[in-house]
């Protein structure tokens, strides 16, 4: 049995038990791309001068907002549609459809596509805000704005992951319980709060740990849209180990960087396991 699965151990250790020692080991070390000064090894310094300082803190906190933002944005969203799509109305299927496309769009392709959207002066939102008599908005150059926008474009790509998630967890609900309530006379809202959910709160709960691990990776749309601006508003871990490591072309600060982000994700991964465990007992 050992021998059967040798081959998938030898390929988890060369795509993340290798890489991550790698990494930890470069952490340690002064190397820069580009100079002719050998690297040496300076131990924790990259971790003091990076990790424990408030800039990293700092883009912890905007990683974690926007993760907030979208969170709060796509279940409701994901989740409503899901309901509708499970009542099987006519044209659901042509609605369907449509729905998946943004999740079949590359993040790099979502993040030009909404950066001219948002343009403050060209953009079609600012467009229809004038249209409606609303003041425009600096979508990317403004610090609140600019976390809202990001966050608005990758719920846009990520709720028909959440949609489907649920709508997959609804065709497998027994039916007899929503009978029950229904017979019992319970309005709509309560049979979904008191029966669908609960059934529902396993695979809710694997896919919000699932969001919450994107999120917290989350790059290209962020790199398209922002850069990281204004300032650094919207500079997530990931976006200051880029720029640490390819703007910078500091290599050791960079992954001593970057060993901070798979540490921080970390907690997140354990919970999605347990989460799915639990959904499979």
């Amino acid at each position: 049995m050992a021998i059967l699965t040798l081959p998938s151990w030898l390929m988890l250790i060369a795509l993340f038990a290798v890489p991550l020692v790698v990494g930890v080991y470069l952490s340690t070390r002064s190397d820069k791309i580009g100079s002719f000064v050998p690297g040496r090894a300076v131990g924790l310094d990259n971790y003091r001068r990076d990790v424990f300082q408030p800039g990293f803190t700092g883009a912890l906190t905007v990683t974690l907002v926007i993760t907030a933002i979208g969170l709060l944005i796509q279940f409701p969203i994901g989740v409503g549609l899901a309901l509708l799509l499970h009542r099987n109305l006519r044209g659901s299927a042509v609605f369907r459809t449509a729905l998946l496309l943004p999740m079949l769009l590359t993040p790099v392709a979502v993040g030009l596509m909404w950066r001219f959207m948002l343009d403050s002066d060209l953009g079609v939102i600012n467009w229809l805000l004038d249209t409606v008599g609303l003041s425009r908005i600096g979508w990317l150059g403004e610090k609140w704005a600019a976390r809202v926008a990001i966050a608005l474009v990758d719920s846009w790509q990520s709720i028909p992951f959440v949609m489907l998630m649920t709508l997959a967890a609804l065709s497998s609900l027994p039916e007899s319980p929503h009978e029950a309530a229904r017979v019992d006379g319970a309005s709509a809202w309560r049979v979904f709060r008191f029966v669908t959910l609960p059934m529902l709160r396993p695979v809710l709960y694997i896919t919000v740990m699932i969001r919450v691990v994107d999120s917290l990776k989350l790059f290209d749309i962020i790199f398209i849209l922002t850069k990281g601006g204004p300032g650094k508003a919207t500079e997530t871990m990931g976006l200051q180990a880029y720029n640490v490591g390819f703007v910078a072309l500091q290599t050791g600060r960079a992954a001593a960087l970057g060993v901070a982000v798979a540490a921080v994700t970390l907690p997140a991964y354990v919970l999605w396991l347990r989460a799915q465990r639990a959904s499979q007992r």
